[in-house]
């Protein structure tokens, strides 16, 4: 006497969270509708693989409604006492067998960690896997779109609406690229974290991946901000003395100058009264710092000589080993793969290569040597011939962050990227303005600090 109501649901889901899916809800609002009288099922794993929500959806969802639920493949009908315990067996044996096989399949991916430092899952973008072992390895053909990506947001012009924009990928996953350490040469997995085989020479080097993480440590703690038509120079780099970043205020004046705002002047004692200047009154003197790098014999020599100077690291790479295999014995030692002789004796060779461990010299090469010359004796001309976005471009490669004290400079932070051209050897501390002065500008002659701040 039962009569097909035309009533179907039909979902591809995890069987331990099903119950929360928007086709579940549907279901239990027909249910309660009176759509239907009998919930026929086909099979019983693939139903829900969780005892409690199976239980809680018949007794308080199914039942109350007037709907009996029916297992068809083992012929269970919930509305029958003498099925009851046996359907609550089979829940219980859903549940458990789909704990199981999530922990295999986690110790499978935990031991792919261990050989072969690969957090498991699909690859990201620039990645792909390899035969035979399925491992991750560089994709050459994709991953220049991210190094683009991390090159075009650490020039600090753009946000990452905008380099999402560029190259064409969703906002959401811009933010994940920009987050993810494997382009840095770093795996990690449920805490852990190791070095990849590509370590040696990531897709992003040390001093890219720092410029990135900064910038983006610096927009974010800024919060969102609206952003002038005209080249802001000095975006996302000035901060007063108090800490708080300076921020982009729209602009004022004829011509339109940009303008900066202390967002919390009135509580800031070192900043003074008024809350906000043009921006050229720190611009224009950055730019003339810039253009007045010193490149000459003698500034050139002593900024090869100490890039040239040997400098002494410790062997972080082997210290990692080191206690990666600690880990990794004492995890041996409590699933009784070796003896307690076995884990004392290897603990202890661990123990003295740990106590040995050295440190390495590293000298840089003659070719990094020659690129920091040229680029400072290149970069008046190159900063003459620039348009205003380029020259936003090498000021944030150039400067990490800008410390003011209302219209005065207290000191100035370089990028990595900048020290390791040798820039804190050759811009100039102090520059002075000649000619007339947009107004806003306090003395003809600006220092960056003083004590030496250049640091």
């Amino acid at each position: 006497g039962l009569v097909d109501s035309g009533v179907s649901f039909t979902m591809a889901h995890s069987g331990r969270t099903v119950w929360k899916s928007d086709v579940m809800a549907r279901m239990v609002a027909a249910a309660r509708r009176g759509d239907f009288d009998v919930l026929l099922v086909g099979y019983f794993d693939r139903w829900q693989r969780n005892l409690r929500r199976t239980l809680e959806l018949i007794e308080d969802e199914l039942h109350p409604a007037g709907v009996a639920w029916v297992m068809a493949d083992r012929r269970l009908v919930s509305g029958d006492p003498n099925d009851w315990d046996e359907m609550v067996r089979e829940a219980h044996e859903a549940e458990r067998y789909s704990r199981r096989l999530g922990e295999r399949i986690t110790d499978g991916y935990a031991a792919k960690f261990r050989r072969l430092a690969d957090p498991g899952g699909n690859p990201p973008l620039g990645f792909k896997r390899t035969p035979p072992s399925r491992a991750l390895a560089v994709d050459e053909a994709n991953i220049r779109i991210v190094v683009r990506l991390f090159e075009r947001y650490a020039s600090g012009v753009v946000s990452t609406d905008e380099a999402a924009r560029e190259i064409g990928l969703s906002t959401s996953r811009v933010t994940e690229i920009l987050k993810n350490p494997i382009y840095n040469g770093w795996v990690s997995r449920k805490g852990d974290r190791a070095p990849a085989p590509w370590r040696s020479n990531p897709p992003v080097d040390d001093a890219l991946w720092e410029r990135v993480a900064d910038l983006r440590a610096r927009r974010h703690r800024a919060g969102g901000t609206p952003h002038p038509a005209r080249v802001d120079a000095l975006r996302g780099l000035l901060s007063c003395v108090c800490g708080r970043r300076i921020r982009t205020d729209g602009t004022m004046g004829t011509p339109p100058r940009t303008r900066k705002l202390h967002p919390e002047h009135e509580r800031c004692d070192a900043w003074g009264p008024q809350a906000s200047y043009s921006s050229g009154v720190w611009e224009e003197p950055i730019g003339a710092q810039v253009a007045g790098i010193r490149h000459d014999a003698r500034t050139l020599a002593t900024i090869e000589a100490v890039l040239t100077a040997p400098e002494v690291t410790p062997t972080d790479a082997n210290a990692a080993r080191i206690e990666r295999r600690k880990r990794e014995l004492a995890m041996e030692h409590v699933d009784g793969k070796i003896t307690d002789v076995q884990y004392l004796e290897a603990m202890a060779v661990l123990r003295k290569e740990s106590a040995e461990l050295l440190t390495v010299t590293l000298t840089p090469s003659r070719s990094l040597v020659d690129r920091a010359i040229a680029y400072v004796r290149d970069l008046p001309a190159l900063w003459s011939a620039a348009s205003d976005s380029e020259r936003a471009e090498i000021i944030a490669s150039i400067y990490r962050r800008i410390t003011v004290q209302g219209p005065d400079f207290i000191e100035v932070d370089l990028t990595p990227q900048a020290y390791a051209l040798g820039l804190a050897l050759a811009l100039p501390e102090r520059v002075k303005w000649v000619g007339a002065r947009p107004t806003g500008f306090g003395p003809a002659t600006f220092g960056f600090g003083g004590r030496r701040s250049i640091r």
